[in-house]
Formats: C-alpha cells, sequence, structure tokens
C-alpha cells in the first residue's frame, strides 16, 4: 500500500500519524517503543481473551502514541508477501479464535510443552488476524502473557529474542508453529 492509499500515515510519507507530532520514522519507533514499555509496565487490562480484550491491550499500550489506539485497522495490510486477515474477517477470525480458547478452557491444565504447543497455534492465528494497523506483535505477547497466566504458567517477555518472534511469527503464516512454541516454551519461569 502506498501512503497516498493509506490514511494513517502522514501524507508523502511512511510514518505513521501520531499524537506527538513525529515524522521521522525511526525517532517514531524509538519514542513508540519507550511508551509502550513503560504502558506495559503498568499492568494490562484483563478480560476474556477475545476481540475486545485484544482492542482493551493495544489502546492501553499505544494510547500515548496513535488516536486510533484499540481500533481495528481499516485498510489491508501485508508484510512482503504475507497478507494478513482481510479486515472483514478480522471479527470472525478472533472469534474462531476466543471459542477455541473456551473450549480448551482457555489452555489450563497444561503441561509446559503442551502450553507452549497449544498457545503457539493460537498466536499463529491472531497474529494472522492482525486486527490492528501498527502494534500488533506488542499486544500478541501482553495477551500470550495473561492466557499463560490463566493457565497457570508465567512468562518473563525478557527471555523472548524479539528477532526470533519475529522470524517465528512469519513461519506461523505458513502454519508452521514450532519456533513459536520454542520460544514460548523457553520463556515459561518454573
Amino acid at each position: 500500500m502506498s501512503g497516498a492509499d493509506d490514511p494513517y500515515v502522514y501524507p508523502g510519507t511512511r510514518t505513521l500519524r501520531n499524537r506527538l507530532g513525529i515524522v521521522d520514522p525511526e525517532k517514531l519507533e524509538r519514542a513508540e517503543r519507550r511508551l509502550s514499555v513503560e504502558r506495559g509496565r503498568q499492568g494490562v487490562p484483563s478480560g476474556s481473551f477475545d476481540l475486545a480484550h485484544l482492542q482493551a491491550i493495544h489502546r492501553h499500550l499505544f494510547q500515548d502514541i496513535y488516536d486510533w489506539a484499540g481500533e481495528i485497522r481499516t485498510v489491508e495490510i501485508s508484510k512482503g508477501a504475507q497478507q494478513f486477515q482481510f479486515r472483514q474477517y478480522i471479527q470472525t477470525g478472533m472469534a474462531d479464535v476466543h471459542r477455541r480458547l473456551v473450549r480448551s478452557r482457555f489452555l489450563s491444565g497444561l503441561s509446559r510443552a503442551d502450553f507452549a504447543n497449544q498457545a503457539a497455534v493460537i498466536l499463529g492465528d491472531v497474529n494472522f488476524v492482525h486486527p490492528f494497523r501498527e502494534g500488533n506483535g506488542r499486544t500478541q505477547l501482553q495477551y500470550l502473557k495473561l492466557l499463560a497466566v490463566k493457565a497457570g504458567h508465567r512468562l518473563d517477555l525478557s527471555r523472548i529474542d524479539t528477532k526470533r518472534w519475529v522470524e517465528a511469527s512469519r513461519i506461523s503464516h505458513a502454519a508452521n508453529d514450532d519456533l513459536m512454541a520454542q520460544l514460548i516454551a523457553e520463556s515459561i519461569v518454573e
């Protein structure tokens, strides 16, 4: 999508419109990371692991940066050759994730390895849905952390290498959740 087709960016740029008025993409990335980390340290909203819950997490993390924090994207997005869920199916995609989580009792009672494997499938699907224009990965990690607690596990997100997580998210797009499961298992604190 070109900047001219994307209402989320400043005209003639690839920089997302933001509350800080930053037009330099590197400066925005640094500010976004700093502010979202600060919000994450405050704790994120609990919920029922549905789309509304994911939106509440996103809104909390990005409220200082984007006017559209917590709102479902209005444009189609892709990364490289990977097309994310078409926007008209975002609600359906997250409803399916939520239904499966409810049916599994939110992955409770599973061993570390089984939790990691099943959570990886769930997170791979949440990543495919990609409900927001930006900030999906950080929102998903907070969602995962809350899901782990509900399931009886504790995650240390600092154990997850960002580059490996991005790679795990990329290959989960092709239904290969092995790396994501490995990273989740390694982040569980016993």
